[in-house]
């Protein structure tokens, strides 16, 4: 995909002569802005168009079941099966992308040389002022061309690997047998964390690009499927349920494990403030990162870093120093780390999950129960309790305010990658 230069978007914009717009939009029925992937439609309709494309979230179920939805009398969808529905019937089409969709569009603003110019070289400072950026540069999308994505992912090796794993029974020492579910889950933790470097000479990783990245979600998700292994009861599910909840808590899995495994080398001075343990043979320096984005963008590095936010924010800098001063054992760790990914997972896929996910936090917090009335030291454990819960609620914060920058990513196509399994991010922000 490529970007026409200023002068020649300005002045294909000058010769062609706006379409009519419908008076309102044939999606809600609420006033139009423009013509939108084909339909005259608001930008509500238009964005919420775009997200289905983008995230390929297009499996709705009705909510009524009868597949004859409406909006109601302020515009506002109640289905996102029936409203989809509604937009392919009428012609959407993700590539139907034009240059005069919206009125403003040919304004005096945007054919003034300069100003595109200074609009197009300038970091925007609020969020109205970069989203009109991103618009910008949508209609000056040449003709023709696939602007879906730019790279595409086939997960089937990771899915593959998860299937493998989750049928494989761990090895337990016999002496771990008749020791609590969430006792072996922090033995998993340890068996996992045996390929961990230690020490101030772990190898720096300098740049990440696609090839690193790949490399980390596949290891990632092995080290996430080999610890959840150890907890019996996880065991014991169906094989389908076992693959339902892994997808979608690996990745919280590997950022919280990451995020607490980074606490401890600092405790221990073995990494610097702002440096990162990003895999267990490498560390990153967050301030010194290079970032090469053009395999899942064609923004520029400063877009980039808008959108991603504050990279103290990104990488939980506060968290860190929360678990540096707590110290928690291996016992509270893993109870941390499933607590938080089967709430996250339970609230996500509901239903059948939901059930199961609550019954294991229910196993795991009785064993966490037993665990610190066994050991005097942590008589006060309400108090630790308390902490480890806060973090993960500070966790989920992080998170909202990351997927707030994301969805205005998305929304605009900014980071422009396919997934043969979407459904493996779920959390991925």
């Amino acid at each position: 995909m490529s970007f026409d230069s200023p002068s020649t978007s300005s002045s294909s914009s000058t010769e062609s002569t706006p379409k009519l717009i419908s008076e309102k939009c044939l999606i809600c029925f609420q006033p139009a802005h423009g013509n939108h992937f084909g339909v005259d439609s608001c930008r509500a309709c238009a964005a919420f168009f775009r997200r289905v494309i983008v995230t390929h979230k297009q499996q709705f179920k009705c909510r009524e079941g009868n597949n004859k939805c409406t909006p109601d009398e302020l515009g506002r969808w109640a289905c996102k099966k029936c409203r989809t529905d509604r937009c392919f019937s009428l012609g959407m089409k993700p590539d139907n992308i034009q240059r005069d969709r919206d009125r403003f569009v040919c304004s005096e603003r945007f054919h003034d040389d300069r100003k595109r110019k200074s609009i197009e070289t300038t970091v925007p400072l609020t969020v109205e002022q970069f989203s009109e950026k991103r618009i910008v540069k949508t209609f000056t999308i040449g003709s023709g061309i696939n602007a879906e994505y730019i790279t595409f992912f086939d997960l089937s090796p990771l899915i593959s690997d998860a299937e493998y794993i989750l049928k494989k029974i761990p090895k337990i020492d016999k002496s771990m047998k008749p020791k609590s579910s969430l006792e072996q889950l922090a033995l998993g933790l340890r068996e996992i964390r045996k390929s961990q470097l230690w020490g101030p000479n772990i190898p720096e990783m300098k740049k990440i690009g696609k090839m690193e990245t790949w490399d980390h979600w596949v290891r990632e998700m092995r080290r996430a499927g080999e610890w959840i292994m150890h907890f019996e009861e996880f065991r014991g599910l169906e094989q389908d349920e076992k693959m339902e909840i892994l997808k979608c808590m690996w990745h919280v899995f590997s950022r919280l494990e990451r995020i607490s495994m980074t606490a401890e080398m600092r405790r221990r001075k073995l990494c610097d403030e702002k440096e990162f343990v990003y895999g267990t043979t490498q560390r990153i320096n967050y301030e010194k990162l290079e970032i090469e984005g053009k395999w899942f963008t064609e923004a520029t590095d400063s877009e980039i870093r808008y959108y991603v936010g504050p990279l103290q924010l990104y990488f939980c800098d506060s968290i860190i120093s929360s678990l540096i001063e707590l110290r928690p054992s291996d016992v509270e760790v893993s109870y941390m780390l499933c607590n938080l990914c089967f709430q996250l997972t339970g609230n996500k896929l509901g239903g059948k999950i939901k059930e199961i996910t609550d019954r294991l936090q229910d196993v795991l917090a009785n064993d966490l129960h037993k665990y610190y009335l066994e050991r005097d030291k942590y008589s006060r454990y309400s108090y630790r309790l308390t902490k480890l819960l806060n973090l993960n609620r500070l966790y989920q914060t992080n998170m909202e305010i990351r997927r707030k920058s994301f969805f205005l990513a998305h929304t605009f196509n900014v980071f422009r990658v396919k997934m043969s399994h979407p459904e493996m991010f779920l959390f991925s922000c």
